[in-house]
């Protein structure tokens, strides 16, 4: 396994984009955004070697996406490794990217977790934005689905621990996460034990006033579709913490059975099917323990006052679910 801390964006920018009903195709983990046409393309690239700001060298590329790129670098003053996270030269010049790079580094620098990826520097060198964090070893869930298939219940519940103490952190900051899915969630190894970090707080967005930076234009919608809330999709009344607990629920679903719960061949049918269809029952899609239906029937309720009313009670209630236990339907 090698030292990644990719930007999970791969493929199209994260950019704000007005939701339609389209037959384009769409791709497995493809962010919900616009075509972008670069500004500009700078020739004068950083490489390996590099120095940025007199304070980081950068050593080797180890992830690139629609965003920026991801290298393996050092501080040169302590000789500690860092993951260094540069935008895209062709997005320098716009300012929507740009504010969503800052972003990104300010809201997960509020959160004190051990399951949110650490950051430790942002700044600009040589008009290049960039974000020093923590250099991570290991992979992204999605990578472990993909190799793995469908994993344990034991297995599912320590990822999902873990993601929902981060969310359950970042709430507590005003920081709704909005695109949470597998790519999203990094796990690591820590002493013998496996832990789970939550990266990429690209699109996130500030509770009550809280300062991350710009907001998003009004009607427009970010995150990647397939683990979209019905509100989040349509963007209808206020888009709050429900839409990072909609997701989470996706991403057990896609755990315990190997595949997510709403699929379709393009964006309109993946809208039509999270709005209107009924959501399927797990345990007539595969093996799950006995609680879990009801667990996701609750996540999943298209009237957001009718789903776990936080974090922490959707953890108290997904344990009990995935230990057969019927009473994830009555914590309130």
């Amino acid at each position: 396994m090698g030292a990644v801390l990719v930007d999970p964006g791969l493929a199209p920018t994260r950019r704000p984009c007005r939701l339609v009903y389209t037959s384009r195709p769409m791709e497995s983990d493809t962010p919900l955004v616009e075509p972008h046409t670069p500004a500009r393309s700078d020739a004068s690239v950083p490489g390996p070697g590099s120095v940025l700001a007199e304070r980081y060298r950068l050593i080797e590329r180890v992830g690139h996406g629609g965003m920026g790129t991801i290298w393996r670098g050092e501080h040169l003053a302590l000789g500690t490794p860092v993951a260094i996270k540069l935008i895209n030269p062709a997005l320098v010049d716009d300012p929507d990217a740009r504010d969503r790079f800052v972003r990104e580094a300010r809201a997960a620098a509020t959160i004190r977790s051990p399951h949110v990826v650490q950051i430790f520097d942002y700044g600009v060198d040589d008009g290049t934005p960039y974000i020093a964090m923590e250099l991570l070893e290991g992979e992204s869930l999605a990578e472990r689905l993909q190799r793995a298939g469908a994993l344990a219940p034991e297995v599912t519940l320590r990822i999902l621990t873990h993601v929902l103490r981060a969310i359950t952190k970042a709430h507590e900051e005003g920081v709704v996460h909005r695109d949470l899915k597998p790519a999203n969630v990094f796990l690591v190894e820590d002493d013998g034990a496996e832990i789970a970090k939550v990266l990429d707080f690209g699109v996130a967005k500030g509770l009550d006033g809280a300062r991350l930076g710009t907001t998003t234009n009004t009607g427009m919608v970010l995150g990647t579709p397939h683990y979209m809330s019905p509100e989040q999709m349509m963007r209808s009344g206020t888009v709050d913490t429900q839409v990072d607990l909609w997701a989470v629920a996706i991403i057990a679903y896609e755990c315990l059975l190997g595949r997510r719960p709403f699929e379709a061949q393009t964006l309109g049918e993946l809208t039509v099917a999270v709005l209107v269809e009924a959501a399927p029952v797990p345990s007539q899609q595969g093996d799950v323990p006995a609680g879990f239906d009801a667990w996701f029937a609750r996540a999943t309720d298209r009237d957001p006052t009718r789903r776990f009313a936080d974090a922490t009670l959707m953890l108290e209630a997904l344990e009990a679910a995935l230990r057969g236990d019927g009473s994830a339907l009555t914590l309130a």
